[in-house]
């Protein structure tokens, strides 16, 4: 086995401002090394708390982007890499870009190839298959703990003289991993929940939880109608209603802003897709109509290092179903989960030195 030339893999640094997590950590690289040689950015992992003597250690190399992307098969990142970043036409690209917008401009023989990893999403029995739901559910977590920062307070059952100050009344409008674990995330710490979603087994979801269900529309215009007097007597609403492909729905309009009571707090995770809420943006933090919306597409870094050992681990998993005996990216449509990945692509493609 000594004798095989293996795949070459490239760690890159994330560029994306506030980003703070990195595709794999330095327990996993240590046992892909046994399949690959990897070469890392500096400083990839300082985020989430890696130093590159970990990476070193682990058996992976230091080195600076334009080396890497001259002589690299593989490149992995949390996000799809800058577009300022220029790759080779053969090389392959594995990234989670849920909300990326699609390669325009090149035939794909021409361009890189991109590596969704969202496109696993909901598959069964698949290794890595769990990436963007464990993130995402990270995702939901740390949006309840912002809005807490944003209320002032550390604990929505804080406990006063004896008596626990009245619970934050709270909903989430959608059914996903991130707005289920932020019912489960605010239940946990006390509030009273509520949750809104478009799929039939929604329902069924959000009283799993403990929530209240508040029902459910495909139409818009009924939608907001429906949402309008239930939504005024929260505190603290969060919004994930996306369609692939698509510029969110805008679910809260400033109609329906202006009747939210003043202090509530909005965490729209649909953020980087144009957001369910009007006057919205992105990694920002506002005050209209005394209502606070907070746009941030980063709240998975808020947790860096727990986020990315998930990341890393599916990741990992990844890599060793799509690597070959011989040390070969091997990827082939008539895998299901290959096919999923590659999505428009129809050729096998073996990548080896």
């Amino acid at each position: 086995m000594s004798n095989v030339i293996r795949v070459r893999a490239g760690l890159l640094r994330e560029t994306h401002p506030g980003e703070r997590r990195v595709a794999l950590t330095p327990d996993d690289v240590r046992r892909l090394c046994a399949r690959m040689s990897i070469r890392f950015e500096r400083s990839c992992g300082i985020g989430a708390g890696h130093a590159d003597d970990a990476y070193i250690a682990a058996g992976a190399e230091p080195a600076e982007f334009a080396q890497m992307a001259s002589s690299s098969d593989v490149f992995v990142s949390v996000r799809r890499p800058a577009a300022t970043r220029i790759f080779p036409a053969t090389a392959v690209l594995i990234f989670l870009g849920s909300n990326a917008a699609p390669v325009t401009g090149l035939p794909a023989g021409q361009r890189p190839l991109h590596l969704d990893i969202a496109r696993l999403s909901g598959m069964q029995g698949v290794k890595g298959a769990d990436i963007s739901s464990r993130q995402a559910a990270i995702t939901g977590h740390a949006a309840i703990l912002e809005a807490a920062r944003q209320f002032g307070i550390s604990h929505p059952m804080l406990m006063v003289d004896g008596s626990f100050v009245r619970p934050v009344r709270m909903a989430a409008l959608g059914s996903d991993a991130a707005s289920l674990q932020a019912l489960a995330t605010a239940r946990r710490l006390g509030a009273l929940t509520h949750g809104f979603g478009l799929e039939r087994d929604t329902q069924a979801k959000i009283e799993r939880l403990g929530a209240k269900f508040l029902g459910m529309s495909a139409d818009l215009a009924r939608l907001r109608q429906e949402l309008c007097d239930p939504l005024s007597k929260m505190q603290l609403i969060t919004t994930n209603v996306v369609i692939p492909g698509q510029t969110a729905p805008m679910l809260l309009d400033e109609t329906m802003l202006s009747r939210l009571s003043p202090g509530t707090v909005i965490v729209d995770l649909a953020a980087e897709s144009g957001g369910n809420c009007a006057l919205m943006r992105v990694d920002e933090t506002i005050n209209v109509f005394g209502v606070r919306i907070i746009g941030s597409a980063t709240l998975a870094s808020h947790e860096a290092a727990e986020a990315s050992w998930h990341f890393s681990d599916g990741l990992r998993n990844l890599l060793e179903h799509l690597i070959d005996a011989d040390c070969s990216l091997r990827l082939d449509p008539r895998d299901s989960m290959t096919a999923a990945l590659m999505n428009e692509e129809t050729t096998l493609r073996r990548v080896s030195p």
